[in-house]
């Protein structure tokens, strides 16, 4: 990987994580329809910066063992 392209795809992913997490939190604490959508797309944004951050995780293992 490039020098560029190895810090956006862990800092995205770590975005993803941190807002996705907000986004659920103040989801669950209102309690109108608005509340549930934010916590769904909350949940989707984590599950999304997780798996991105387990991606990166995955290529740099893969990297050090060839």
């Amino acid at each position: 990987m490039n020098g560029m392209k190895s810090k956006t795809l862990p800092a995205l992913g770590a975005g993803l994580w941190i807002l996705g997490l907000i986004l659920f939190l103040i989801g669950l604490n209102i309690h109108t329809p608005t509340g549930q959508w934010m916590a769904i797309i909350g949940n989707i944004a984590f599950l999304a910066g997780l798996g991105l951050e387990g991606v990166v995780w995955f290529r740099k293992r893969k990297e050090k063992e060839e």
